[in-house]
């Protein structure tokens, strides 16, 4: 009998593919460590660099402030004078200047500045305007310095009706040009209230520019002209044209970009300091130096870099290593295969075989098939991680779809308060944020919604499909519409929603569906496009229809979109999407088609069951009703938590004490009676249910409510002392049911 060949085993190659399978896993690692590293490196040099201009520019801020403030004093006091406002009145110019100055005594200027006086706190002159605007010449020489090089500026459109402040330029008598800083003050009749004039002083504006090599160069930009004493002649020129066309592109809000000079790279910060004013339009320009703050960034880099390739290098050995003792079993399979092959040959030539002979090779057989099935599970175990591996990416694409919101509108309101005074804005953000929050939240329980069937037991409820589609496309707008506008591509969402009845089934998968297929729509429609969602009730079910006009698909890959780990998108793509969406249509017992050709786009059928049922159709969530304030202990090693639980439960009118660990919470409930207890159970040292069992030795008429991250894995009848077992993330809601549920167990 002829002996059947055994597969010819090379360990060798098997070795070396396993250490460049191990070493390319290593390299990813790396990379990705490498960019993240290097990623949130750059995000904290931002953040310094942030802070230390914004800390610098305070300071100089500071100081402009307070001494405005003086002077606007200043002014007003001089405005409201009655010898003053008499003299106006009177229109007699002489009176007008005497009492001026009588009134501004040693405000005013006297001759050349004295390097010792505050100056910048001394009127370099001062004038009065009619009630037209026009300026009232002085009869006699001014005290104040070359007050004639201001006259022919002096005069505005109009009489301020309000206190204004601003900055003119003009030309001295030594050819430089001199910038003073204006403040106009409207003089009000004492019996009409109407403005009969102003007065006009002018200052010598403060110096805040320090050396730029070390710290902020400030100045001035007027009428095309930037008055920046700390920037030399020949760089104000390019700057000062740059700035001009920043300032015509952005207007008073002001902004910030790159300059290059002698002294290496700068940022420009400018933002007009007289909005409205009647006086030119003038801007506060700010240069900071970033030279100091790249050269440590390019440092840190390299620092990076550094670690990286140490991690590699200890990543070869460490895959050299494993790759040996790996393939050390294939090396002995491959070896008794050999010996087996020997044994077989020998077989053939040997006429008779002795019980004892066959039995013995029979016995080597066996070892050999059972090494050959061991090396089989190795595979398949190898197998099963890489799944898990790609089931986690999945769920990760997930959890970034559903915190792409909460942080954005989050920040959104952060960088812009006055959007606080918009209530319904705001409650349309917040309902938006809650809304990711409960989806982020479900993630973890659908982990295998694309492959598990609907046994029957689920409880769905009335979902409206409308308000679904709302929610999908308000939580993917920073995908469709913002993310996409940012590559150079226009996105648009149509609506056609009909009048339909709700469904039955789980809000929270079906939003996660939709959310799906948007963004399969927004990955087929690089260049833009429209998606059109569409509703219709056909019989006694509802259609909902996703339809894009992207690149559509062939026969073959629309036979296949909806395999598990299936993608046509590279390493973009998890092959996860679809399938969800698969798994989900199949547990509410709904129906899934897909209509594609290539070039003409991709639509998306899903066909979901009415919901029938005698009770309201859509039920608002609706708190329980509160109770009597109660004294209540709250026990949780993490501060947001404890926070949240806290000014919850102070809401509805208890008094609430706060400790972040079991012990001290067991030290405060024996020096104080509490009607409840609300503890975590996963805490250093004494966990919530040794809290619970030592509370109810010393009270055990005291309910304890146990939160958990793991309530899904727990049995409360397992857990001695504990009146109601709650699994988090917790809601108000949920939180107020609980307190009611767990007194009614007393």
């Amino acid at each position: 009998m002829a002996a059947s060949p055994l597969p010819r085993q090379n360990p060798a190659r098997f070795r070396l593919q396993l250490f460049g399978t191990i070493m390319l896993v290593v390299a990813v690692v790396t990379g990705v460590t490498l960019y993240f590293a290097e990623r949130r490196a750059g995000e904290e040099m931002e953040r310094n660099l942030d802070r230390s201009f914004r800390d610098s520019l305070a300071a100089l801020h500071e100081a402009r402030e307070v001494r405005l403030a003086l002077l606007t004093e200043r002014c007003r006091s001089l405005a409201r004078s009655v010898r003053i406002r008499a003299a106006l009145e009177e229109s007699s110019a002489e009176d007008l200047y005497a009492n001026a100055d009588i009134e501004l005594g040693g405000l005013l200027e006297r001759g050349p500045p004295d390097p010792s006086d505050d100056q910048a706190l001394r009127a370099k002159f001062l004038r009065f305007l009619d009630p037209r605007g026009a300026l009232i010449a002085r009869p006699r020489a001014d005290p104040a310095a070359r007050p004639e090089v201001w006259e022919a500026r002096l005069a505005l459109p109009g009489v301020p009706s309000r206190q204004e402040s601003g900055y003119l330029a003009a030309k001295t008598a030594n050819g430089t040009e001199e910038l003073t800083e204006i403040i106009a003050t409207a003089i009000v009749a004492t019996d009409t209230r109407e403005v009969i004039g102003a007065i006009v002083l002018g200052f010598r504006p403060l110096e805040l520019t320090r050396s730029l090599p070390g710290g902020i160069g400030n100045g001035i930009w007027l009428e095309g002209r930037l008055h920046l004493p700390a920037l030399p002649e020949p760089d104000r020129g390019p700057v000062g044209v740059a700035l001009a066309g920043a300032i015509k592109s952005t207007g008073p809000a002001g902004g910030s970009f790159a300059v290059e000079l002698d002294g290496g790279p700068h940022q420009l910060f400018y933002q007009q300091v007289n909005p409205g004013s009647l006086f030119p339009p003038a801007y506060e320009v700010c240069l900071y130096p970033l030279a100091l703050s790249l050269a440590r960034q390019s440092s840190l880099r390299w620092q990076i870099i550094g670690a990286a390739a140490l991690l590699l290098l200890g990543g070869l050995a460490a895959s050299h290593f494993i790759s040996a003792r790996l393939a050390e079993p294939v090396t002995q399979l491959a070896a008794a295969s050999v010996e087996l092959k020997k044994q077989q040959v020998r077989a053939e030539t040997e006429l008779e075989l002795t019980n004892e002979e066959l039995s013995a090779r029979n016995v080597e057989l066996q070892q050999a098939l059972a090494d050959l099935r061991s090396t089989q599970k190795q595979v398949i175990q190898q197998e099963r991680l890489s799944a898990l591996g790609q089931m986690a990416s999945g769920i990760a694409h997930d959890f970034n779809n559903a915190l792409v919101p909460i942080l954005g509108f989050s920040q959104l309101m952060q960088m812009k308060p006055d959007l606080l005074a918009n209530p319904a804005q705001s409650k349309r953000y917040l309902d938006l944020i809650q809304t990711s929050a409960q989806d982020a939240a479900s993630v973890v329980s659908r982990l295998h919604e694309f492959s598990r069937a609907n046994t029957g037991s689920e409880k769905f409820v009335a979902v409206d499909l409308t308000r679904i589609v709302g929610q999908a496309v308000n939580l993917t707008q920073p995908r469709w519409k913002d993310q996409a506008q940012s590559h150079g591509a226009t996105i648009r969402v149509a609506r056609d929603l009909a009048t339909t009845p709700p469904v039955a089934g789980d809000e929270s998968a079906l939003r996660e569906a939709l959310t799906n297929l948007i963004f399969n729509a927004v990955d087929a429609m690089p260049d833009g496009g429209v998606i059109t969602i569409r509703t219709r009730q056909t019989g006694e079910s509802v259609r909902l229809e996703v339809a894009d006009t992207g690149t559509g698909m062939t026969e073959e890959v629309r036979q296949r979109c909806l395999e598990p780990f299936f993608s046509t998108k590279g390493q973009r793509g998890t092959g996860l999407g679809l399938a969800m969406v698969f798994g989900i249509v199949q547990r509410h017992c709904g129906g899934l088609e897909i209509e594609s050709a290539l070039g003409k786009g991709t639509t998306f059928v899903l066909t979901l069951p009415r919901y029938h049922s005698d009770a309201a159709p859509i039920a608002e969530k609706v708190a329980a009703p509160p109770i009597a304030p109660l004294r209540v202990l709250v026990v949780d090693d993490e501060p947001a938590v404890r926070e949240l639980l806290v000014a919850a439960l102070e809401a509805d009118g208890h008094t609430v004490e706060g400790v972040a660990r079991g012990e001290d919470g067991l030290r405060r409930f024996k020096a104080a009676k509490f009607d409840l207890v609300v503890t975590d159970k996963a805490m250093p040292g004494m966990s919530g249910d040794q809290l619970a069992i030592a509370i109810k030795e010393i009270s055990p008429p005291t309910p304890i409510i146990l939160l958990t991250g793991f309530g899904q894995f727990l049995d409360q009848e397992k857990l001695a002392g504990v009146a109601l077992l709650v699994s988090k993330p917790i809601d108000l809601f949920r939180l107020r049911e609980a307190v009611a549920t767990a007194l009614k167990s007393v």
